[in-house]
């Protein structure tokens, strides 16, 4: 059965995860909190700016900076791997192929294959909370 740092590595090479992103952020635009305040009273200073306030909604919300956040250790880990690392990675989790047709395509063998990817889930799961 596949872990989270499988699912996460699946979102992030399949596109999933930018999406993801993108609308959490729709979702926190156009999320609009209505005040229920009844009162008779009128605010003083009460300045409205909205562009401020939609800054601070994307600053201060937990499930963005999460999603964020893990993007950026992806990503990080994914710098300083070599392009047959990254052929795996993208072959396995982006295009969904057969342990035996990455072993056949780039001339390695299936244990070898499975071993570097454990190694990196392992890199990666150690920065990732979930």
């Amino acid at each position: 059965m596949a872990d989270k740092v499988d699912k996460l590595l699946r979102n992030y090479f399949g596109g999933t995860l930018d999406k993801q992103i993108k609308a959490r952020e729709m979702y926190l635009q156009f999320h609009n909190d209505i005040d229920e305040n009844v009162g008779g009273g009128r605010a003083q200073n009460k300045y409205n700016n909205a562009v401020e306030s939609q800054m601070i909604t994307l600053e201060r919300d937990y499930e963005l900076s999460q999603l964020k956040h893990q993007k950026m250790v992806v990503e990080l880990w994914l710098t300083d791997i070599g392009d047959d690392e990254y052929d795996i990675l993208q072959m396995h989790y982006g295009d969904r192929e057969t342990w035996v047709n990455i072993s056949m395509t780039l001339n390695r063998s299936v244990t070898a294959l499975q071993n570097w990817k454990r190694e990196f889930k392992k890199s990666v799961g150690h920065y990732v909370d979930l």
